[in-house]
């Protein structure tokens, strides 16, 4: 028995430590969402693509991951290497997926996705209707974006191929969150494999923050009962449906896991996750539980000048992380001992400041 273990553990793949690395290729869009802060910040707003040299760097790094996910704040498809940088990443063993407005998914661009094998593909939507989708996503056709995604869908089903896997995601909104039992049934009706329906989870500005579906305190019948017309749409449909909770719950660490993910900018920096680091600003405007606050960019070094391990073995890098690992540690600890939820929110150890007014800290 001896020799077929050794034999097995000699050509299984090799250990990746890291989920994901999370790597914006441009901030550059051709849309203006009105949430998103390249239209906020429109005026300054800095028009980068990550250098095909940049991307190399990273690359030397593949190894260790599990995935690449190829987006950030702007539209990947405006990226004119963007079809080499899917081929080195699959070339690595990687998984590889990026977030789309679909209105660059043209038919030959859905062909060379599925020629690279790309694994998923998610098109953000915003409505069950243009009127809705387009007033939240300006400059988005939505009948265009559909035909776009059928087209993909169909040409993947001539394939015979199962990728990429095509998930619909939806940003619930307080102006839209009545229609999602609706868009569960379009997204059923066009043969997407999964919708998922996200917060609003970066807040710019106060009116913003008031476009937001979830929230702190208790929430709204309306909200709870739309979310179950949904939830039993999907089950009819039988689509998969993955929807954030509109209340906020106890984490450890948030589903973006700076433990396991990391991000790294269009202009090379390396931070814990988008949400850290916004292309050219120091210091990262938000509004949390009605407050504006302003919180500095979370940044470890630059993969122009450093090679992206180094960059990870930064002290004040693991510094950062060792606050999760502790704040895990307790959880734990409170299991093992039997603490109540409710306790162990209070005893759970701080997370980092930067993170402390970030929705997803709070399973949002």
């Amino acid at each position: 028995m001896a020799g077929p273990l050794v034999g097995w553990f000699r050509n299984r793949e090799p250990a990746r430590p890291f989920e994901a690395f999370q790597i914006e290729v441009t901030s550059r869009c051709n849309i203006r969402c009105v949430m998103c802060p390249v239209t906020v910040f429109a005026d300054w707003w800095p028009s980068v693509d990550l250098s095909w040299e940049s991307f190399e760097r990273i690359a030397a790094a593949f190894g260790k991951t599990k995935w690449v996910y190829l987006q950030g704040w702007g539209e990947p498809l405006l990226h004119r290497r963007l079809f080499d940088m899917i081929a080195l990443a699959k070339s690595a063993g990687c998984r590889v997926g990026f977030t789309t407005n679909a209105t660059r998914l043209t038919g030959s661009t859905s062909g060379r996705l599925l020629d690279l094998g790309l694994d998923v593909l998610a098109v953000s939507i915003a409505g069950a209707t243009a009127s809705t989708h387009e007033a939240i996503r300006p400059g988005s056709n939505f009948e265009r974006l559909l035909e776009n995604v059928r087209r993909c869908l169909a040409l993947r089903a001539q394939r015979k191929s199962t990728t990429p896997k095509v998930e619909l995601l939806f940003l619930m909104t307080r102006t839209n969150l009545a229609e999602l039992p609706d868009v569960v049934k379009l997204a059923s009706r066009i043969g997407a494999d999964e919708l998922v329906a996200t917060n609003l989870d970066y807040a710019i500005t106060t009116g913003l923050e008031d476009l937001k579906a979830y929230s702190l305190s208790p929430q709204a019948r309306a909200a709870r009962e739309f979310l179950d017309q949904a939830k039993h749409e999907a089950r009819r449909a039988r689509i998969s449906f993955r929807p954030y909770p509109l209340q906020p719950r106890d984490v450890a660490v948030c589903d973006l896991n700076p433990l396991k993910i990391l991000f790294i900018s269009a202009d090379g920096w390396v931070s814990p996750c988008v949400y850290t680091s916004v292309t050219g600003q120091q210091e990262i405007p938000r509004v949390f539980d009605g407050e504006p606050v302003s919180i500095p960019s979370v940044r470890f070094g630059n993969v122009n000048d450093q090679p992206l391990m180094e960059i990870w073995e930064n002290p004040a890098y693991h510094d950062f992380r060792a606050q999760f690992s502790q704040r895990l540690l307790g959880v734990a600890k409170m299991a093992v001992g039997g603490t109540t939820r409710a306790a162990a929110s209070e005893q759970l150890p701080p997370a980092p400041e930067a993170c402390r007014t970030c929705p997803k800290l709070y399973g949002l």
